[in-house]
């Protein structure tokens, strides 16, 4: 992999893996389009921990809160207050929806890798993302926040998430739109969709290093390949909180369209086979 190579598939996992466009439906297909078969496991890595820091670069105070909250129930004289309040119970639907998705990932891998082979099928989920987005248009305004949720919630999203390790299934998009279908305010159906991200993109990932061993890509282009996740993937965490309180998640389900149609055009016209 060289340095073009390498910047630009930081950029598009930093853009993508926040924007509900499907970060791995679009790494599947540069990768593709570059000639990219085998991309090292740990660059992979370290593309989410760029993403991952940018999560908690936005959302440190929260995450504060509830660790400081969590700590304190045990000690408290005051727990139903802390109970009421939600933060600490938060923490255990968070664990809850992991553990789910991770129960899946696991019981369902061969399944799902075969799909990131086979990159003619990216266009359909793309098309499939862009149908779940284009739903949120519809919906009223959701009352269920982190006083409110129950596990039925978490277990639904954590299904979802698992469902959205598809390549051209957006994550966000798909965790986002869960929150919402369920009730779920736009401000925390956003909060809990990205505060699940932490744990489960970095135990997938992990995973996947752990399985595939260590790369050889130099320190040099593996820091260029983070600054480049984290920074891009900022942006992009801020900009997609802006259109989710305004109400316009939907906006996104044309450029998926847009972007599946393209992709199948692509492939067809240029001989593109997979």
């Amino acid at each position: 992999m060289n340095t073009l190579q390498i910047s630009a598939l930081a950029v598009l996992q930093g853009i993508t893996e926040f924007l509900p466009i499907s970060s791995s439906g679009h790494l599947v297909l540069m990768q593709h389009f570059f000639g990219l078969r085998d991309v090292p496991v740990f660059f992979d890595l370290v593309l989410h921990l760029g993403t991952t820091a940018a999560v908690v670069a936005v959302y440190y105070r929260f995450i504060g809160e509830i660790l400081y909250d969590l700590i304190k129930w045990p000690f408290s004289q005051k727990r139903n207050t802390i109970t009421e309040k939600g933060t600490a119970r938060l923490f255990f639907y968070i664990a809850l929806s992991t553990g789910i998705t991770g129960i899946l990932g696991i019981l369902f891998k061969d399944f799902l890798t075969q799909f990131f082979y086979k990159p003619g099928i990216v266009p359909v989920f793309l098309f499939c993302t862009g149908g779940i987005l284009l739903g949120t248009r519809f919906l009223q305004k959701g009352e269920v926040d982190i006083r409110t949720m129950r596990t039925g919630h978490a277990a639904v999203i954590g299904t979802v998430q698992a469902i959205a390790m598809l390549p051209g299934i957006s994550r966000s998009g798909t965790t986002i739109s869960a929150g919402l279908y369920l009730g779920m305010t736009r401000e925390f159906s956003g909060a809990f969709s990205f505060l699940l991200s932490i744990p489960s993109v970095l135990g997938a990932s992990l995973f996947e290093y752990f399985q595939s061993g260590a790369s050889r890509t130099g320190f040099g282009l593996l820091s260029l390949g983070f600054a480049l996740s984290f920074a891009t993937g900022f942006i992009a965490l801020k900009l997609l909180l802006t259109f989710l309180r305004r109400g316009t998640l939907h906006i996104f389900s044309y450029y998926c369209f847009a972007a599946a149609l393209t992709a199948f055009i692509v492939m067809k016209t240029g001989g593109y086979g997979g």
